[in-house]
C-alpha cells in the first residue's frame, strides 16, 4: 500500500496521498480519502509538481497547507453546483 498522510478536516479523518496520473503535464494529483466514513466522496486538487514531486514532498507538509489544498479541493462524484 502506498505511504499516506492523515489529516482532520470538517470534523473526519482524512487520508492524504498523490494518485498515480495527472490529467495535465507538470501537475500531480492530491487525493483526500475520507477514512472515518465511507459516506463521503474523495475530492481531488490539482498542484504542480515541482510543489509536491512525490510521496515525501506531501508527507512533509505542514498542516496549514494541508488544509490549504484541502479548501481548494472538489469532491467527486457530486455536481460542482452541490458545494
Amino acid at each position: 500500500m502506498a505511504s499516506e498522510r492523515r489529516f482532520k478536516a470538517d470534523g473526519d479523518a482524512w487520508s492524504v496521498r498523490l494518485g498515480e496520473t495527472s490529467e495535465r503535464e507538470g501537475f500531480r494529483t492530491l487525493l483526500f480519502f475520507c477514512v472515518t466514513t465511507n459516506q463521503r466522496p474523495y475530492r481531488v486538487v490539482e498542484v504542480p509538481e515541482e510543489r509536491l514531486a512525490d510521496q515525501a514532498a506531501v508527507d512533509k507538509l505542514d498542516d496549514a497547507s494541508v488544509e490549504e489544498l484541502f479548501r481548494a479541493s472538489r469532491s467527486m462524484g457530486y455536481p460542482l453546483d452541490f458545494e
